[in-house]
């Protein structure tokens, strides 16, 4: 969903039932944040919710309610989408193909892996930078069904807010660290989504999109309930796997960076990963380099400032 820019702008996340805004303004041709906020919606929002139509208020008012006591001034906002209520798919094509017949042919691609009529999603695709030399280039395609974007709409039509963009938390998170840290194009960092039944890694190659695998703690033992400790050797496993797989490295140590983000980050899960890897392991900072404006005595960030990765990435997509 494409917007003009703006000189500021809301993010807003919602996971499971935590609902958080970050308000970033630019002043002076630099971003800063003028207010955050977390709170919660009644209902988690997912394809479940999304049959319900009578949620719709709800959402609306529970969005409503945080925006207007955190006293947010910016009206324009961009709404993050969970990354399992879409897909990405990384889609080699001639570097020579431009305009109509990209287009056509992204399209083509698509339909190759959708069950469903084209009619019935959105498609928006992004090239990434081409390796000299190569007669190809790397499309990062990401598909969502036209019924989700629709139902987000709805839920903003009864806000204060002007919904401006529909993002992805995968690609809000990649935002941040490209705001807040540094990466050789030559160098893998790896991004770690913390959930409560499991996690999403992101690859990234120097600040590109790379690859992304989503992991279920679950499959690897599905009676178990897992504490820090096992989740810190699930991260470590699959971590060493991917790598291998995909030809990153020989082991984690290859890696430039790990970053951690999420609800699911906890102290004994990075202390061991930290102890068991030689290479930088840390929660990641979306305040590392932007600045947050006084909000009348509040903490200058939150305790967990890993939680506002995804909103602060949403916000940083209109600036």
């Amino acid at each position: 969903m494409a917007f003009a820019a703006t000189n500021g702008m809301v993010g807003i996340s919602i996971r499971d039932t935590a609902l958080r805004m970050a308000e970033l303004t630019k002043v002076a041709g630099e971003s800063r944040i003028s207010r955050l906020s977390q709170g919660r919606v009644r209902t988690a929002l997912n394809f479940a919710a999304l049959q319900d139509h009578t949620l719709i208020r709800r959402y609306s008012e529970d969005i409503n309610r945080l925006y207007e006591t955190a006293d947010f001034q910016v009206s324009a906002g961009v709404f993050i989408l969970d990354s399992s209520m879409v897909t990405i798919k990384k889609i080699p094509v001639d570097v020579n193909l431009q305009g109509e017949r990209l287009k056509d042919h992204m399209r083509w691609e698509v339909e190759q892996c959708m069950i469903n009529p084209l009619e019935q999603y959105i498609i928006d695709y992004s090239p990434l930078a081409a390796e000299d030399g190569k007669d190809f280039t790397q499309i990062v395609a990401v598909v969502v069904r036209r019924a989700v974007v629709e139902y987000c709409k709805e839920i903003f039509k009864n806000t204060d807010l002007q919904l401006r963009a529909i993002d992805v938390d995968l690609f809000a998170a990649q935002r941040v660290f490209a705001g807040n840290y540094d990466a050789s194009e030559d160098e893998y960092v790896a991004l770690i989504d913390m959930r409560q039944a499991g996690c999403q890694f992101s690859i990234l190659k120097g600040t590109q999109f790379y690859l992304t695998h989503d992991f279920d703690f679950q499959s690897e033992a599905p009676a178990l309930k897992f504490d820090d400790e096992q989740v810190a050797r699930l991260l470590s496993k699959e971590l060493r796997r991917i790598i291998i797989d995909y030809k990153l490295g020989k082991s984690v140590e290859d890696l430039r960076a790990i970053y951690l983000y999420g609800d699911g980050v906890t102290a004994p899960i990075l202390e061991m990963l930290q102890n068991t890897h030689n290479v930088r392991i840390d929660r990641a900072n979306p305040f590392k380099k932007i600045k947050i404006a006084s909000q009348g005595g509040e903490p200058p960030a939150p305790s967990q400032p890993e939680s506002f990765v995804i909103p602060v990435g949403a916000a940083l997509k209109g600036l």
